[in-house]
């Protein structure tokens, strides 16, 4: 068995395959002149472990190459984040359903589909043969003990906030939005006074920051910003940082500067169960 690091992956593969102790397999990615991407497996391999993050159509089609090359071989493919899987059903007549098309793609090459945090229950339901993590509880690992209180962007999220402040030994509370009048929204917690605290504001994703921005400025706190998945679309450390977030903390999911927490521990020990 060995472990391959798709392009997107290459840091938590390599922590993955020394907490497995697994050999990191030797590959070769690249692009031709006109876009088309390369793949080379340079050893010979029986059955891999393929870790490697969906952000973007290249990291599906480099997915799709590595496939190619295992074939008929038993393949587990880690997919740390599930890009796509915010599309998970279809909002206007004739939208594809994207997540649905990538869990045919996964499945279909690969023994089990092992993921972290999906965004929804809509989008697991399309898998058969996933093992989805939670790293949630990292998050709370990292604050534990601190003096902090955690708190959720909406209600809608505001399970997964619990599971790390259960862990991190801290209240937890979730922004509400209370309308002024008709052209003024005020946010703020629906039941904790955060008025001088140290404050995280958790989120499983953090996509471009807007939602994290707009409770930041109704807040009389120091803000610290958390996520499994880093996303960090349009600018989006920028705006937190502008906005006046003390320090943005995620997990290794989608390799990122702010990357501190990584899930690779967690990952292995879910392997080791299934093999």
């Amino acid at each position: 068995m060995h472990v391959i690091a798709g392009p997107s992956s290459p840091i938590l593969s390599k922590k993955l395959s020394e907490e497995l102790r697994t050999p990191l397999a030797k590959v070769t990615y690249g692009k031709f002149p006109d876009g088309e991407l390369y793949v080379r497996v340079e050893e010979k391999i029986k059955d891999a472990i393929i870790v490697q993050s969906i952000r973007s159509s290249d990291d599906i089609v480099y997915l799709m190459l590595l496939f190619d090359v295992l074939k008929n071989r038993e393949i587990y493919a880690v997919i740390p984040y599930m890009g796509y899987a915010r599309q998970d059903k279809a909002f206007k007549e004739g939208e594809a359903v994207s997540i649905r098309a990538i869990a045919e793609f996964l499945e279909s090459n690969a023994e089990k589909v092992i993921s972290v945090n999906l965004h929804s229950r809509d989008a697991a339901s399309h898998f058969k043969n996933l093992i989805e993590v939670d790293a949630m509880p990292l998050i709370g690992e990292f604050y534990k003990d601190k003096d902090v209180i955690m708190i959720s962007p909406d209600k809608g999220s505001l399970e997964r906030v619990k599971v790390a402040a259960k862990v991190a030994g801290c209240e937890y509370d979730y922004f509400e939005k209370i309308r002024i009048d008709a052209e003024n929204v005020e946010i703020k917690p629906k039941n904790l006074d955060v008025k001088g605290k140290n404050v995280v504001v958790v989120d499983d994703i953090i996509s471009t920051g807007g939602t994290i921005v707009k409770a930041v400025e109704s807040l009389n706190a120091k803000v610290d910003a958390a996520c499994i998945h880093a996303v960090l679309a349009s600018n989006a450390l920028n705006k937190l940082f502008s906005a006046g977030v003390n320090r943005v903390t995620a997990t290794d999911t989608i390799e990122q500067p702010i990357s501190v927490i990584s899930v690779a521990k967690l990952l292995a020990y879910t392997i080791c169960n299934i093999l």
